[in-house]
C-alpha cells in the first residue's frame, strides 16, 4: 500500500491545505503521476498526484477537511489486492472515531461534508471571492460544461446583484472597469492588529496573496493591509500611464480607507509604486521597506516581462517562473498550476501586457526614482537577493546612506518567497524602531 500525503509541494507558503475536490473515487485504477485530488493552499489550487500505480482503496480526508502538511489524504492499494475498498462516506464518519495511529490524518478543523451528488463544485479562487462578497454558491449558475463554478460566474453574479458587505477580515472597494477611471478603487486584504498599519504592495503579475509567507512570519502585532495593484488579482483593470499614476491610484485607495499614516513595503513593481507614493507625499510613510524594487535603474529582464505576460499554458509559463528564484526546485508542477490558474482570465493577461508595455517599454524601466529616493527622510531598508536575474541587485547601491541594505545570498528576485523569515524579521526590526 502507498499513502497519498500532503507534501510541501507549494514551497514555504504551504502550512495547511483544504481538500476541495477528489478527481478519483474509491476503486478507481490509478497510474503513478495521475492527478488524484485538488487541495487549496494559501496561493491557489494545488494538484496532488498519485505517488504510485494501483487502486484507490481509501479516502481519508474528504472535501472540506483542513489538513496539515504531512497529513494522510488517502491510500493506494495494489491493483490485484483482494481486500474490500472502504467507501468515502465511511472514511468521513471515521473522523469522529479513534483512527489507527499509524495512518491518522492531522485534522485541524473537521467540516461537515455534503453528499458527493449534492456537492457544489467550484474553483478555490471562485469560492474565496464568493465568501468575501457573501455569495451563496448554491445561487450561482455555472457556465462551464462541467458544471464547475469559476471566477467568471461569480463576477456575473456580482454584476446582477446588489453587493453584500464582506466580512471584517477583508474590505473590498467595489470598482467598475470604466475607461479613464484611476480613482484608486482597489481590492484590499486586511489582518486586524493594534499598531500602525503595514501596507504591502506586490510585484508585476502577482497579487496580495503572495505576501502570505511574510504575514505568517511577522512578529509585529500591527494591522496589515495587502493590496491588489490595478489590473492585478481582484482589482479592476485601469488604464495606467506610468508608475506615478500607479502610485496615485494606490494613494487614493489608501485615503479612501482612512489610511493616511502607514509603514510601507513593496516588492519589485510594488517597490517602485511605494517610491512613487512616498515621493508624492499624500500619505505619511513612517518606514519604507523595498524588496528587489524597480525604479532604481534602467535594466530589467524584458524577455521575462514579455514571456510571463503572454504565457497562456503551464508549459509556456514554467520557464519564466524559474527565472524568479535561485532554488528552481520551488517551481514544481503544483506551483506552476496554481500560478496559471490565478492567470486564467485572458482579459487580466491582456491588461497586464498593456501595463507592462507602458511601464517597461522595450525592456527598459521607464521610471527613475533615484533622485526622489535620495530626498526621502523616513527610515528605509532595501532587501535584495544576490542571484536576482530580473533586476540587478546592484541597483540597491542607489540607496542613500539612510537605507539599511540586506543582501541575501543564494536568493533570487522573490526574497519574500524564498526567505520569508528573513524578510519578516527585517520588516519587524524597522517597524519596532519607528514605533
Amino acid at each position: 500500500m502507498t499513502d497519498i500525503v500532503v507534501t510541501g509541494a507549494g514551497g514555504e507558503y504551504m502550512e495547511a491545505v483544504v481538500v476541495v475536490e477528489w478527481l478519483a473515487k474509491v476503486g478507481d485504477n490509478l497510474k503513478a503521476g495521475d492527478i488524484v485530488v485538488v487541495v487549496e493552499t494559501a496561493k491557489a489550487a494545488t494538484e496532488i498526484e498519485a505517488p504510485a500505480s494501483g487502486v484507490l482503496s481509501e479516502i481519508r480526508a474528504d472535501v472540506g477537511t483542513e489538513i496539515e502538511i504531512g497529513g494522510l489524504l488517502g491510500i493506494i492499494g495494489d491493483a490485484d489486492a483482494k481486500r474490500a475498498a472502504v467507501p468515502a462516506a465511511a472514511s468521513v464518519a471515521a473522523i469522529d472515531a479513534p483512527p489507527p495511529v499509524a495512518s491518522a490524518p492531522v485534522i485541524l478543523t473537521p467540516v461537515k461534508v455534503e453528499a458527493v451528488s449534492d456537492r457544489i463544485v467550484a474553483s478555490p479562487l471562485a469560492r474565496r471571492i464568493a465568501a468575501l462578497n457573501g455569495i451563496d454558491l448554491a445561487t450561482v449558475l455555472a457556465t462551464s460544461p462541467s458544471g464547475r463554478i469559476k471566477v467568471r460566474d461569480i463576477e456575473m453574479t456580482l454584476k446582477a446583484a446588489k453587493p453584500v458587505a464582506a466580512p471584517a477580515v477583508a474590505s473590498r472597494i467595489v470598482a467598475e472597469k470604466a475607461e479613464g477611471d484611476a480613482s484608486g478603487q482597489l481590492y484590499m486584504q486586511r489582518r486586524a492588529g493594534d499598531g500602525m498599519p503595514i501596507v504591502f504592495l506586490h510585484g508585476f503579475g502577482s497579487d496580495s496573496l503572495s505576501w502570505r509567507p511574510v504575514l505568517t512570519a511577522l512578529r509585529s502585532r500591527n494591522t496589515t493591509v495587502s493590496i491588489d495593484l490595478p489590473s492585478h488579482g481582484r482589482s479592476p483593470f485601469m488604464p495606467i500611464a506610468d508608475v506615478r499614476a500607479l502610485g496615485a491610484a494606490v494613494s487614493a485607495a489608501l485615503e479612501g480607507e482612512g489610511l493616511d499614516q502607514i509603514h510601507l513595503v513593496g516588492h519589485s513593481l510594488g517597490g517602485a509604486t511605494a517610491l512613487a507614493i512616498a515621493e508624492a507625499g499624500r500619505i505619511e510613510i513612517r518606514s519604507l521597506t523595498l524588496i528587489s524594487p524597480a525604479g532604481l535603474g534602467a535594466e530589467i529582464d524584458g524577455s521575462f516581462i514579455d514571456g510571463f505576460s503572454r504565457a497562456t499554458r503551464k508549459e509556456s509559463l514554467e520557464p519564466w517562473l524559474r527565472r524568479l528564484v535561485a532554488d528552481e526546485s520551488l517551481i514544481n508542477p503544483a506551483f506552476v498550476s496554481a500560478t496559471m490558474q490565478s492567470r486564467e482570465n485572458a482579459d487580466l493577461r491582456d491588461a497586464q501586457a498593456e501595463l507592462a508595455d507602458r511601464l517597461f517599454p522595450d525592456g527598459t524601466q521607464a521610471a527613475d526614482f533615484r533622485q526622489a529616493f535620495a530626498r526621502l527622510g523616513m527610515p528605509q531598508k532595501i532587501i535584495w537577493g544576490i542571484q536576482d536575474s530580473i533586476i540587478p541587485w546592484k541597483h540597491a547601491l542607489a540607496g542613500t546612506g539612510k537605507a539599511g541594505l540586506h543582501l541575501l545570498p543564494a536568493i533570487g528576485h522573490m526574497p519574500q518567497f524564498e526567505a520569508a523569515g528573513a524578510v519578516a524579521a527585517a520588516i519587524d526590526e524597522l517597524v519596532r524602531a519607528t514605533a
